[in-house]
């Protein structure tokens, strides 16, 4: 089946929880416009809905702050 989260709330600046996915606290993906703020576990994922070019589109939570992954294009 699939899942559906908060699909009725607009996303957030800096980020809101899409999809939780452990009973570690604050781990899943996040969506937002603009850079991520939001708590998240390492190893998180944001993705930003207005990133708009190669290294600001998708982000994964280090130990001490959110990093930007290049893609392609």
């Amino acid at each position: 089946g699939n899942v559906t989260a908060d699909s009725g709330t607009a996303p957030t600046a800096g980020g809101m929880s899409a999809f939780l996915a452990s009973s570690t606290a604050n781990f899943g993906i996040f969506v937002g416009s603009g850079a991520p703020t939001v708590t998240a576990a390492q190893g998180s994922l944001y993705l930003r809905t207005d990133g708009t070019t190669t290294n600001d589109r998708i982000y994964v939570r280090g130990s001490a702050a959110w990093i930007a992954i290049t893609t392609a294009s």
